[in-house]
């Protein structure tokens, strides 16, 4: 998904998506997009995927991603129950 200002967020324009899907998320639904580079992972939700510029991220390193995902069995669903929405922000 092409976003404009992805540098703001330091979101890697050639990052490689590893999974891309529908979820609930506290009551709302959200377009979740986990990505990927060498060195970080990238979560981004979108409320309206009709409307790519408006949404939500967390980036982090790789190794804390990967702790995440072993905590998770290594399963994208598991971890996207962890997501909550507090003030704006992504928790997890």
């Amino acid at each position: 998904m092409n976003i404009k200002n992805y540098e703001q967020y330091g979101i890697d324009k050639k990052r490689k998506v590893l999974y891309r899907n529908f979820h609930e998320i506290d009551g709302k639904i959200f377009l979740v997009e986990i990505s990927r580079n060498s060195l970080k992972v990238f979560i981004l939700l979108f409320p309206n995927y009709e409307t790519p510029d408006i949404f939500l991220c967390e980036v982090m390193a790789d190794k804390k991603a990967q702790k995440l995902m072993a905590d998770s069995n290594n399963l994208f669903e598991e971890l996207i129950k962890k997501f909550h929405i507090k003030f704006g922000k992504l928790q997890i």
